[in-house]
């Protein structure tokens, strides 16, 4: 079964929020869609967002069978990155996941 937008919003939410508990930082404990990922006033460093990205592909894995690679060639070649706030990366797992079942 493929995932919905939902279920892949709840994966990247849930995600940041443990990493706000893990780093003690309130506002990845309370992430929204509308919360910065990278970028200058993001609460990720750059070894945080590997660390993100890598945790998201495992959930993908673990709950839906889907092996995917998110920081790839595609996502650092655009010119605004999927990972600039929460939104823009669940909307690009979408397109990524898409991609993948082709």
């Amino acid at each position: 079964m493929q995932p919905d937008r939902n279920a892949i919003a709840t994966i990247v939410l849930n995600t940041l929020h443990e990493m706000g508990e893990d780093l003690d930082r309130p506002e990845l404990a309370s992430a929204d869609e509308s919360t910065r990922l990278f970028g200058a006033r993001s609460p990720l460093d750059s070894m945080n967002l590997v660390n993100f990205i890598a945790d998201v592909e495992e959930r993908l894995s673990d709950d839906f069978r889907i092996d995917i690679t998110l920081a790839n060639q595609s996502a650092m070649s655009r010119t605004h990155s999927p990972f600039r706030r929460a939104s823009s990366c669940i909307d690009y797992i979408m397109e990524c996941i898409t991609e993948h079942k082709t």
